[in-house]
């Protein structure tokens, strides 16, 4: 019934509202009620959005680096920065499309966050200049691979992660949440240096096609019914994590 009254809520909202959403954590989210503008299912489903989503705070000590790849309007960036607001914990939300990274800077804002860096560029495999295609016109879908023939684009900034990492002088990385539409491979040729050298948990989106991933000595983990996969070194703490929460490892990770 809840999810019924909250949909019926967004349904009745006008388009040029923002929807205001509380997260389980008490942070609040705002977003765009507008399809692929990252506000409508969050403001349904709430924290059960997604099982990593849900679960995101098991995976976290009290202090860390978080890094959100494809922010969009900044579920995963929000809930982090609470996560490590008592402990100086440092969050790097990284959005192309200027209209969500808005929508997230007034979350941010709102939310009196003072350990959030936001950025306005790509993450790939290059540094350099370019392009992002605006597949179906939806933010959600945005990425540096083209997958509509009738999309148009953008020039953008492209950074690797490696190159960032030095950028912002951050000397280590604890969850590095990939989400960027096909656009997984060159993200992670240009993180191969921070991954060997921090060894993060890594959620990375696989919906849109599956990605060849060489990580040594690391397990992967899929919730049912989830897009994503969870990438966890085998020598890290929370490792037994996902088998307790009924996640499925891939027999091949090991």
């Amino acid at each position: 019934m809840r999810l019924l009254l909250r949909k019926i809520k967004v349904a009745l909202t006008p388009r040029r509202w923002l929807l205001k959403t509380r997260l389980a954590n008490g942070a609040w989210v705002f977003g765009m009620n507008r399809a692929g503008f990252g506000g409508r299912g969050i403001s349904i489903f709430r924290d059960s959005i997604e099982p990593e989503f849900q679960h995101l705070e098991e995976f976290l000590e009290s202090s860390g680096v978080f890094v959100d790849i494809g922010a969009n309007t900044g579920i995963y960036t929000i809930k982090a920065a609470q996560h490590y607001s008592k402990k100086n914990g440092a969050v790097l939300a990284v959005e192309p499309f200027l209209d969500v990274l808005i929508v997230l800077s007034h979350s941010i804002s709102v939310n009196g966050f003072t350990n959030v860096r936001l950025r306005n560029f790509c993450v790939g495999d290059h540094t350099g200049p370019g392009t992002l295609w605006r597949n179906f016109k939806k933010p959600n879908l945005f990425s540096l691979v083209q997958r509509d023939e009738q999309a148009s684009c953008l020039p953008v900034l492209v950074v690797t992660l490696d190159d960032l990492m030095v950028w912002e002088g951050l000397d280590h990385l604890d969850y590095l949440k990939i989400d960027v539409e096909g656009a997984e491979q060159q993200v992670l040729l240009g993180a191969i240096k921070t991954i060997e050298k921090f060894r993060p948990i890594i959620q990375m989106e696989v919906s849109i096609r599956d990605v060849a991933v060489d990580l040594p000595d690391y397990s992967v983990f899929q919730a049912p019914e989830s897009p994503n996969r969870m990438f966890i070194p085998d020598e890290h703490p929370k490792i037994h994590l996902p088998e307790q929460l009924g996640w499925v490892q891939d027999p091949g990770s090991k």
